[in-house]
């Protein structure tokens, strides 16, 4: 997936739902390729019982 992305690339995602576990919820991600196997992300997620929000590194590889 993030292996298909050009270099220096962004994204911004935004999902919204229901679910019978924790009722409805949204969701937002963006994120930036810096090199062709290396990007970073933050998320950002809220429900009705909690919310919370991250950041990570996805590093790809293949064979």
């Amino acid at each position: 997936m993030l292996r298909d992305v050009p270099v220096r690339t962004g994204y911004l995602e935004a999902s919204a739902g229901a679910s019978t576990l924790t009722g409805a919820y949204a969701r937002l991600e963006g994120g930036a390729r810096l090199r062709h196997d290396l990007g970073l992300f933050a998320f950002a997620e809220a429900n009705q019982r909690e919310r919370m929000a991250g950041a990570g590194v996805r590093w790809t590889f293949g064979w």
